[in-house]
């Protein structure tokens, strides 16, 4: 199998007048250049390798999927990504034929190129420094490419630079995951273009998701920066998708449930393509307990960037939301193997084991540092082992220790209210499960979000729960007492004001 792993450490290869540089995941020639997902990357090095011959479906499978059970779609996705980036970056230089019921070869002037490698290079499973004939065949190319009037090599470095930071940022962004540090590339994007209004409003979004992620300090910091940025990017172009995102963020304290859906779809309307829109528009319906309309739209960011991580997470989060357990297991497990360090990832698969009546598989991910979901605090982790056992024996006893534990937690730390929530309503504590959201919801917990004291009532600032709309909170939305919750956040009147069921009301 060729792992993730391996891309480090293969060598570039310049094919004519294509760059494949597996380490960076970049492909680059005279239309430009673009960086692959890890798994397109390695099924570009699989044709490569096999210099013409056929490589088989299964082939495929077994090398880049290590033999996991996935649909024909997710390979012909990204054979198709592969024929995108090669007729963009080199237009005529390859072509990948399909031998139906088979697989696919790679045929075109590539080839010829290829096998002259080959004739000083014998063996290419593990292929050392970039030959001499090939720099050679690389160089003649280039400079076909000049005398024919392509100017594209002589474009400035600053030019390169800037695309390549913005593309590397877009590739971090696409992860969802906070470690991924997307603001680090478009800080320095807008270093080189001050004046470019997507880079400010990508930088703006990036430091704008991470007001809600970071400690109290780096929030300060990022807020400001966030704001700077979309002023910056709006006075360039006021329409400026990113940058009307970041405002969304940051106005939330000001702002209704209605009022963020109507800015977001026209954002989305505007920018049909923009997973960033869809992002907070799904997480939004995810909150108003219109799950399956939100998984339709991460549906819809995954048709146009495939293997990006941090639409996989919210998928198999939301087919287990939906009822769809078997389909949420098999997503989530290919994400563990692509994503293994994926915090959401890893938080994922832990929450849907410990809610499917297997919570010794979710005990067994915490206490390994290799797997243990790291958005969890060690106070986290702590109630988790009392929980844990109390949802797998279900003694009086074990959810005696659960309760006690629980109430004592949320006193001290308001932040594992949903956690202690879900736990008491899974385990049939209802009351309890009542007492500690009510007193989260009444109370509001602006010190600990790091919002303001005088956050209105019906904001978005911090009342997005999505864990009401859950499997484990069912037994809460069966009681009376959750429409009195509803109506206390504001969903009944943003309900009534949309003219919609949440999906929980649809099944009565």
């Amino acid at each position: 199998m060729l792992k993730l792993s391996d891309l480090a450490l293969r060598p570039d290869l310049q094919l004519g007048p294509m760059l494949v540089s597996p380490s960076r995941r970049l492909v680059e020639g005279p239309g430009g250049h673009t960086h692959l997902e890890p798994l397109i990357m390695q099924v570009f090095l699989l044709l490569l390798d096999a210099g013409g011959k056929v490589v088989t479906r299964n082939e495929l499978f077994d090398q880049c999927w290590g033999g996991v059970i996935v649909g024909d779609d997710s390979l012909n996705r990204a054979i198709a990504k592969v024929r995108r980036t090669s007729a963009h970056v080199a237009p005529g230089l390859l072509e990948i034929e399909t031998i139906p019921r088979t697989g696919y070869r790679l045929t075109g002037e590539i080839l010829e190129l290829l096998s002259k490698d080959d004739a000083t290079s014998p063996g290419r499973e593990a292929p050392q420094a970039i030959s001499r004939r090939r720099l050679v065949g690389g160089a003649a190319a280039t400079a076909a490419a000049l005398g024919a009037g392509g100017i594209w090599f002589f474009n400035s470095r600053e030019d390169r630079e800037f695309k390549e930071l913005m593309d590397r940022g877009e590739d971090a962004q696409a992860t969802s995951d906070p470690d991924s540090h997307p603001a680090e590339y478009f800080r320095r994007a807008v270093a080189l273009r001050p004046a470019d209004a997507k880079a400010q409003g990508s930088l703006a979004y990036a430091e704008a998701i991470r007001t809600d992620n970071g400690q109290p300090d780096q929030t300060r910091a990022a807020l400001q920066e966030a704001e700077s940025a979309a002023t910056a990017a709006l006075a360039l172009d006021p329409n400026e998708p990113n940058a009307q995102l970041a405002r969304i963020i940051l106005q939330s304290s000001s702002l209704d449930l209605a009022g963020t859906e109507d800015r977001l779809r026209r954002i989305l309307g505007a920018y049909p393509d923009s997973i960033n829109a869809m992002k907070q528009l799904w997480n939004l319906l995810q909150c108003v307990g219109r799950s399956r309309e939100a998984l339709a739209l991460v549906e819809r960011s995954l048709a146009i960037k495939p293997l990006a991580s941090g639409s996989h997470y919210p998928r198999a989060q939301l087919l287990w939301i939906t009822g769809r357990t078997a389909e949420a297991d098999r997503v989530i497990e290919r994400a563990m193997q692509y994503w293994p360090t994926h915090r959401f990832v890893r938080f994922a698969r832990f929450i849907i084991f410990a809610f499917t009546d297997r919570p010794r598989a979710a005990l067994a991910m915490i206490e390994k540092p290799g797997t243990a979901p790291q958005n969890y605090s060690p106070e986290a982790i702590a109630l988790w082992r009392v929980s844990l056992p109390a949802l797998d024996q279900r003694t009086p006893a074990s959810i005696a220790a659960a309760r006690k534990a629980n109430l004592e937690a949320v006193k001290k730390n308001l932040r594992l209210t949903s956690q202690a929530t879900m736990v008491m309503s899974a385990l049939g504590e209802i009351d309890t499960a009542f007492e500690i959201a009510n007193a989260f919801f009444a109370v509001g917990g602006s010190n600990e979000s790091g919002r303001g004291a005088n956050t209105p009532v019906k904001s978005t600032a911090w009342r997005f729960a999505p864990w009401l709309f859950i499997p484990p909170i069912a037994p809460m939305r069966a009681d009376p007492r959750f429409q009195s919750l509803v109506e206390g956040i504001g969903l009944s009147d943003y309900w009534k004001a949309r003219n919609v069921r949440p999906d929980y009301l649809k099944q009565l």
